[in-house]
């Protein structure tokens, strides 16, 4: 209870500890690298859900253990499932009343609300998680895409490259406009789902001499 009061004091400091462990995009200049930097963001953003459930079952054992209405089986299905109450607590509050009241509640309406209550701040806790960490991911995904964009339209890449670049830009800007993109599917399904494209060369990576004698 007290690591949940912790981090429901200060949401934020996961997504901080996240952006510290990441590291700055500017070292990241190849495609593998960024593919693993999406890939660890998003594991930081799974884990939230998996760490709600955990803390569903703590806070539930703590609201009710006075009360022997609801066992410790079906605790355990409210706990796992509770982000899929996210928007529709009061399926979860008559569900909920409506067990208290099979197993003998003297005030299965309060044993209810006190599940809803319990359920609330959790899902209150993990809109807080998941808004750092997609603040992140917005942050990250703007950056990389300068990088990605560059990468795309020099001259010196040979065309299949950069069309994988090309690829990669369109990914990054996509996810910085919509960062839950990152939950959706692994890295490299996002970019196969993208069309072949050859980006504009960049006028400032015309060849130069020195460039086309290293060519010839």
């Amino acid at each position: 209870m007290a690591r949940i009061a912790a981090l429901e004091a200060d949401p934020a400091a996961y997504a901080e500890q996240v952006a510290s462990e990441l590291g700055e995009v500017a070292g990241l200049d190849g495609l593998a690298e960024l593919a693993d930097q999406d890939a660890r963001l998003r594991h930081a953003l799974g884990q939230i859900d998996g760490m709600i459930e955990r803390a569903a079952r703590i806070r539930l054992d703590h609201v009710l253990a006075d009360d022997a209405s609801i066992g410790a089986p079906t605790r355990k299905v409210f706990a796992t499932t509770i982000v899929s109450y996210a928007g529709r607590l009061a399926l979860l509050e008559d569900r909920a009343r409506d067990v208290a009241a099979r197993g003998g509640a003297a005030d299965p309406g309060g044993v209810a609300a006190r599940i809803c209550d319990a359920a609330q701040a959790l899902l209150a806790l993990r809109d807080a998680l998941r808004a750092g960490v997609l603040d992140v991911i917005r942050a990250q995904a703007t950056a990389a895409a300068a990088i990605a964009d560059r990468a795309a339209r020099d001259r010196r890449r040979d065309e299949p490259e950069r069309r994988r670049w090309s690829a990669m830009r369109r990914e990054l800007e996509a996810v910085a406009s919509q960062p839950e993109r990152v939950a959706g599917a692994a890295m490299a399904d996002r970019l196969a789902a993208w069309p072949s494209q050859l980006d504009e060369p960049d006028p400032a990576s015309e060849p130069t001499f020195a460039d086309m004698i290293e060519l010839d």
